[in-house]
């Protein structure tokens, strides 16, 4: 059984704390010792501020995942200061911790997790996705760029899941719509997304438009019906309300949000991102058009969307696909890494 602290910036609604969180959860059933670790962040900073005022407002809600982690959380100022097993693994999951994991000097097992790449990186980030150090990510497609940032030094892919109890295909729901996730990201092309839900609006002002956020409703998305931070059991009515699922990432690693609405009967019509890459087969089990082209992503949307045998082929094609998207299948994965990472020569670099 192996020793592990998972790395993350902090508690965040993000898709990579709470994938990080049910691995997590998933290891500690299997009898592994399992942590996560989150740098201490000043009580009055901006951010301290806002969740302070947030949890002031509204005692019962918690806008972060950590809080589904079973196992302990510890804060640190210097990852170093932190006591560590003999060769306990030390995971540095997403873009931002990988710099403070190679920083540590403690005798650990320094791991890196890609969750896929910013699109614009800055030079910090850039270095510290240079050089061997044991690298697993979650999506084939981005092994290739990885190989040769890392010096050959991928393992292979340990990918996320889906839960089949929290998101599927409700047929009790009528399903009328257009539906979307706003992020504000970069890396989420937000106004490529905005532009595309407008012009849908002025040739299909009949088609309802339906979108969740962690974020306040933005300037350009009066028209839709719009949900901020739901429950999953929210999120979950969401998707079965929405024929078609919009997503205009430039990148992505293994987009969850994908894998939901995919789950739910939705037929995503999706940028050819690394990350729907992974999942999506254009005309099998969804649409794949290029990043960026927005008059291509709103004919796809009408195709579906008016031409039913065409939306139920690509939503039997998705119900097929996302079968092999199992937490069982990723945990064993995971564990298969962590068996042969002993192994690997740069383990302790």
């Amino acid at each position: 059984m192996a020793n592990l602290t998972f790395v993350l910036p902090g508690d965040h609604r993000s898709g990579g704390v709470r994938v990080t969180v049910i691995m997590a959860n998933l290891l500690l059933e299997r009898g592994h010792t399992v942590r996560i670790a989150c740098p201490r962040k000043p009580v009055l900073s901006q951010e301290g501020l806002k969740r302070i005022v947030r949890r002031a407002l509204n005692r019962n809600h918690n806008d972060g995942w950590l809080h589904q982690f079973r196992g302990p959380i510890e804060l640190y100022g210097k990852l170093d200061d932190l006591s560590y097993q003999p060769d306990e693994v030390v995971i540095a999951v997403g873009t931002y911790m990988v710099a403070a994991v190679r920083g540590m000097t403690k005798p650990v097992m320094k791991v890196r997790f890609n969750h896929g790449f910013p699109a614009r990186p800055d030079a910090a980030q850039e270095a510290a996705w240079h050089g061997r150090m044991p690298t697993i990510t979650v999506s084939h497609t981005l092994v290739p760029r990885l190989q040769a940032q890392t010096e050959g030094s991928v393992w292979g892919v340990v990918p996320n899941g889906i839960d089949p109890n929290e998101y599927f295909l409700d047929p009790s729901i009528p399903r009328d719509g257009i539906g979307a996730l706003y992020n504000p990201h970069p890396n989420k092309a937000p106004e490529n997304l905005l532009a595309v839900l407008q012009e849908c609006r002025k040739r299909w002002p009949d088609f309802p438009q339906r979108v969740f956020s962690t974020e306040a409703r933005p300037e350009g998305l009066q028209h839709v019906e719009y949900t901020r931070l739901p429950s999953v059991d929210a999120a979950r009515e969401l998707y079965n309300r929405s024929k078609v699922w919009v997503l205009t990432s430039r990148t992505e690693g293994l987009p969850g949000v994908v894998l939901e609405a995919m789950a739910c009967g939705c037929v995503v019509v999706s940028t050819d991102n690394e990350g729907s890459l992974e999942i999506l087969r254009d005309g099998e089990n969804g649409v794949i058009i290029p990043r960026d082209d927005v008059p291509a992503q709103v004919e796809a949307i009408g195709r579906v969307m008016l031409d039913e045998p065409l939306r139920q082929k690509l939503s039997d094609g998705a119900q097929t696909t996302i079968r092999g998207f199992t937490w069982q299948r990723a945990a064993d994965r995971m564990e298969a890494f962590l068996s042969e990472l002993p192994d690997m020569d740069c383990a302790r670099l």
